[in-house]
């Protein structure tokens, strides 16, 4: 099997996969045999969640680097719906501190 560009695999990964809403993850084995890699390196990764985003796709990694998840990321921005968690109770103003004079 050769090996695959980023590009090439996320248009791949597009067609494959595209079908499954939930999103699906892949081991590390599953990803080196698929893309034709021996070694995954993180600028292929990457590489791969930016071609990834470009269709509305997202593209990480567990901190062990061992399951790899593809997912649709939110069509909804966060800072749209950011507002409807505020809770004005938990914001406290710091107030300004009096200063004092030190003789030094």
């Amino acid at each position: 099997m050769s090996m695959k560009s980023a590009k090439e695999f996320a248009v791949w990964m597009i067609e494959r996969f595209g079908d499954h809403q939930s999103g699906v993850y892949l081991s590390k084995s599953d990803l080196r045999e698929l893309s034709g890699r021996q070694t995954l390196r993180q600028d292929f990764i990457a590489d791969l969640h930016f071609e990834l985003t470009r269709h509305g796709m997202g593209f990480v990694s567990d901190a062990l680097k061992e399951k790899y998840y593809l997912f649709y990321l939110p069509e909804i921005h966060w800072k749209a719906v950011a507002d409807r968690y505020a809770n004005p109770s938990n914001v406290h103003s710091l107030g300004r501190p009096a200063l004092s004079q030190r003789n030094g």
